[in-house]
């Protein structure tokens, strides 16, 4: 009876235990299932939070409204490249952003500096001298406008007749010389080279001309040769070699060295296709053109901008094959200063390491 009673016992203990057991374990797995649901509802506010940020921002950093742009002769490289960019630019904003006929670099900067134009392409030595107040800015400094990017490399070519007689810089003494408009930034280039082979203006019979007629006059023969400043190919130049006439000088090691020296804003460029049919590359000195902007304009402005040419820069590209010499690791080689805070920004973003000297 004992066994009997005890083993009764024993039986409901067990079941006693088995009970306890289960009511912990449902209550672990309850409390665990709640934990979780509690961790997803937080990390879905936590994203739906981010997004929000993201798009506010996003709202917040917009490009718009209506400008100019400076760019360059109707025919010019500047003129071409800017109505792509403005282009992609505007479809990608909603921006009405328009090229703006111009004498080029120098009259671009003094554009903006009067407020008549808010954009401009405009070449890194002539954005220098305007900063500086030096050169063509003499005494009368144009400091209200900083960069953007810059875009690419504009060669300074010297073409020449066959039949002059002239195979380099130091050829060209006593030869009649379009050396570019007054005031033209390649005008000033030519200065600059003809120093570096001690020389001016004085041994050469000069003429102030634009690229146009500077064109013509080596065409007809009025000049042996002439200057300018422009991406290559340029189009005057593949139309003079059309039938042959011509010959690019090159600037030899020597003098290429003490360019490089006396002006920072210049690199060495030889051409890697012969688009004038000369048979043989050359070299000679290049600028870089750039985008450059109103300072009155915001960080986000600028930003959103920054960001619709370099995220749709594909697009660009296939309308004007200029736009293959950009990239976000080169878009600051070659500016000499001042860039805006909003380019900076987005560039930031990307990785790219801002300069102390653009800050």
């Amino acid at each position: 009876m004992k066994k009997t009673v005890s083993a009764a016992l024993a039986l409901m203990l067990s079941a006693s235990m088995l009970a306890a057991c289960g009511s912990s374990s449902s209550t672990t797995t309850a409390t665990t299932a709640a934990a979780a649901q509690t961790t997803a509802a937080e990390t879905a506010a936590e994203t739906e939070a981010a997004a929000e940020e993201t798009e506010a921002a996003a709202e917040e950093a917009s490009f718009s409204g209506s400008y100019l742009m400076g760019t360059g002769s109707a025919t010019g490289n500047y003129y071409a490249f800017g109505n792509a960019m403005c282009t992609v630019i505007n479809q990608v904003t909603g921006a009405n952003l328009t090229v703006n006929a111009t004498g080029g670099s120098t009259e671009n900067a003094r554009l903006l500096g009067s407020g008549e134009n808010e954009f401009a392409l405009i070449q890194t030595d002539v954005y220098s001298y305007a900063h500086d107040g030096i050169e063509l800015f003499d005494g009368d400094p144009i400091t209200n406008f900083q960069a953007i990017t810059t875009c690419y490399p504009e060669m300074v070519q010297i073409v020449v007749r066959k039949d002059s007689g002239i195979s380099s810089v130091a050829d060209m003494a006593g030869k009649n010389i379009c050396v570019g408009a007054v005031g033209s930034g390649y005008e000033v280039a030519a200065r600059q080279i003809l120093g570096a082979y001690g020389m001016s203006y004085d041994d050469i019979n000069e003429t102030f001309a634009d690229q146009s007629t500077a064109k013509n006059g080596v065409q007809d023969g009025t000049f042996d040769g002439m200057f300018m400043c422009s991406g290559y190919p340029n189009s005057n130049v593949t139309e003079l070699s059309l039938n042959g006439n011509i010959e690019l000088v090159s600037i030899d090691d020597e003098h290429m060295a003490t360019l490089l020296n006396d002006y920072p804003f210049y690199a060495s460029f030889t051409t890697e296709t012969d688009e004038y049919n000369l048979g043989h590359s050359v070299t000679s000195v290049a600028v870089k053109s750039m985008l450059v902007c109103l300072d009155t304009f915001s960080e986000d402005e600028i930003y959103a901008l920054t960001k619709a040419i370099y995220e749709n820069l594909g697009d660009i590209q296939e309308i004007n094959a200029k736009a293959n010499y950009m990239s976000l690791e080169g878009a600051l080689s070659g500016i000499p200063s001042d860039l805006h805070p909003g380019a900076a920004k987005y560039y930031t973003e990307q990785g790219i390491e801002i300069p102390d000297y653009l800050k």
